[in-house]
């Protein structure tokens, strides 16, 4: 009895000890992880295909189809039928037109993005931060409050119009809304403007010349009272 006794007692400690040693590896896997879950997305996709087959999306280089997910720090592709949305709850909502690329970032607030190509439209929540570049410029929300605003690469050419709330590009200029929208934005030949500028200095020098040289002509012409004209030459 004994020695049944003690085996029994034996099996509680070790119990106690297995049990503790869970506990102590749950809590390590607990702290381990991180605090917030990878931030997701849904995806929705429109569109007729004239194969009649069911429209999509290029996901980080896969066919998707609506209702898949989207992770944070994915890159979508539309084809030249479909379109695209990305909507990421509280945040707010990407739409892409078909022809569009674009890397897609989101969490904590805040979305950025990369368009590599075609148009999309933003809408945001106030209080969220929103940042999408292009080849050539940055189109920045006000956070403050909510926005909806549409930005579109063309041929090298970045534009964008906010619809609601306010959008800034990195150049400093802003767009507010007015009832058309109203349209910022830059090409890729930035000296253009430097350009014309300089054209519209020597056009004036020109016209300054020409005229001055008139005025010489005609102070250098003196009429008789004859009628006639005396051409009085400055060199003797």
């Amino acid at each position: 009895m004994k020695e049944n006794s003690n085996t029994v007692c034996f099996r509680n400690i070790a119990a106690c000890c297995l049990m503790f040693a869970v506990f102590v590896t749950s809590s390590m896997v607990a702290l381990a992880l991180p605090e917030n879950k990878s931030a997701t997305g849904e995806l929705t996709v429109s569109g007729t295909n004239t194969d009649g087959s069911q429209p999509f999306a290029m996901l980080n280089g896969e066919r998707a189809f609506s209702g898949r997910t989207f992770f944070s720090s994915g890159t979508i592709a539309t084809t030249e039928e479909n379109n695209a949305t990305v909507k990421l709850g509280k945040l707010g909502s990407i739409n892409l037109s078909p022809n569009s690329i674009l890397g897609l970032s989101f969490g904590d607030n805040k979305i950025s993005g990369n368009l590599l190509a075609g148009r999309i439209k933003v809408s945001s929540s106030e209080g969220v931060e929103v940042k999408i570049e292009t080849a050539n410029q940055v189109v920045a929300g006000d956070a403050s409050q909510n926005n909806i605003f549409t930005v579109d690469v063309q041929a090298g050419t970045t534009k964008a119009v906010a619809e609601t709330g306010s959008i800034y590009l990195n150049n400093g200029q802003t767009a507010t809304p007015s009832q058309s929208g109203q349209q910022a934005g830059t090409d890729g030949n930035s000296y253009v403007g430097p350009l014309i500028l300089f054209g519209g200095i020597v056009a004036i020098a020109a016209i300054y010349v020409i005229t001055k040289n008139n005025d010489n002509n005609n102070n250098n012409n003196v009429q008789t009272a004859g009628g006639s004209v005396v051409v009085v030459s400055p060199v003797r």
